[in-house]
This record gives C-alpha cells, structure tokens and sequence, in this order.
C-alpha cells in the first residue's frame, strides 16, 4: 500500500477519535450541567407556557392596584386573588416543576414525629421522578428521595425533609421559582394585610409582585430566545 494512503488513514483515524472525545466532552459537559441544584429549567414550549400565565398574573395585579386607587375593595381583593392562583399555575408547568411541588407538598404534609403517613406518599413521588428524562439530575434526585425513605422507615440517620429538599431544589430551575416565590410569598402578605386593614394598603404595596414578575418574564424571554437573535 502506498505511503500516502497510509498518512491518510492515520489521519482519518485520528480525526475520528478527537470527533469522539470532543463528543464524549461536551455530553458530560451538558448532563454536570443539568444535575447542578436548582438549574432544572423547563424547555422552551413549557417556558412560553409559563410567560402567558404570567402575563395573566400581571394583568389581574394592575387591575388590582388600580382599583385599590379608587377604593374597590371587592375587585381590589378578588383579583388579588386570582393573581395567586395562576402563580401557583405557573410554578407547576413542566413534569419537573410538578414533581418538585409534590415534594413541597409532602414536606409541609409533616406533622410531629410519625412518618407512616408521608411514606404513603412515596410511590406517587417515586411514579412522577420515572416521568422524567432520564440524566443525572433526575438520578440525584431518586438518591436523596431513596435516603429520605431509608432515614423515616428507620434505616438510616439523618433529616429525610432535608434529603427532599435537596431532591425538590435539583427539580427546580432558580432563575424561574426564586421570583415566582417571592412573588406568591408577597402577594399572600398583601391579601393579608388587605384582610388586617385595607385601608392600610397603598400602591408601593403592590411593587416587590411587579418586580418579581418582571424579572421571572425577563428570565424566560432571555431563554426563549431563537439562535438568530
């Protein structure tokens, strides 16, 4: 065979296995990626899914403060109270955010000391983590949920509501639920202090909910973004 021909096949070969390696790199670069706490986003569909919530949450806020401004008690509080609700709706979309929810909502189910009732809970949980894909931020958190229900069937040592929370914050994409919380944390303060005195309730009140909302819609418009622009 010709020297040449040797050169090349050499060549090819050694172009094939830095392709691979290069391959192989950014896999693992990609799934690190995707099992650091709290950076579980949603794909683009769900993440414009979300924006349209939002916008609603948005709409019924200013419908809310402006009637605060002309003293309407009755809309004041009833779209406050919508506001809530699709924020709560926005928090669920997406199998991940769902199954982070339902960790949520086993943490809080917790009274005193007895677990028998929360581990009735754990097939479910179990069932909605095989929902998602399968990487290693779903893997990290089937680990620290098997911990959670070694630890509260007594095989095991340590804090399971610790080892959920761990699992619920590698389901969880920060840039998306830390405004969005904040936002339900605040307007739950402002139906409360409506409640305590409405009078008391001014249109700064009604700020820190905008700010967050902003900054959630500005999180999804940042990562929604098509690669041309």
């Amino acid at each position: 065979m010709p020297q040449h021909t040797h050169s090349t096949s050499r060549y090819l070969y050694s172009l094939l296995i830095l392709l691979i390696s290069f391959s192989l790199l950014q896999t693992v670069k990609a799934d690190t990626g995707q099992s650091s706490p709290g950076n579980y986003c949603p794909a683009t569909d769900i993440l414009l899914i979300t924006a349209e919530d939002l916008s609603s949450s948005l709409e019924l806020l200013m419908r809310s403060r402006a009637a605060q401004a002309r003293g309407d008690l009755t809309e004041m509080t009833s779209t406050l109270n919508a506001t809530g609700a699709t924020l709560q709706q926005a928090t669920s979309r997406g199998a991940a955010a769902r199954t982070a929810l339902l960790i949520h909502s086993i943490i809080l189910a917790k009274v005193g000391d007895n677990y028998e009732q929360l581990l009735t809970w754990f097939p479910l949980l179990q069932s909605a983590i095989l929902t998602l894909p399968n990487d290693r931020a779903r893997s990290a958190a089937e680990d620290a949920v098997g911990r959670a229900k070694a630890i509260m069937q007594g095989e095991g040592t340590g804090d399971p509501l610790e080892q959920l929370r761990k699992a619920r914050h590698f389901l969880t994409c920060d840039g998306l639920y830390l405004p969005l919380q904040i936002a339900l944390n605040e307007q739950t303060r402002l139906i409360s202090k409506i409640h305590r005195n409405h009078k008391a309730v001014v249109a700064k009140d009604y700020d820190k909910i905008i700010n967050s909302l902003h900054n959630a819609m500005t999180f999804i418009m940042e990562n929604t973004k098509s690669p041309a622009q």
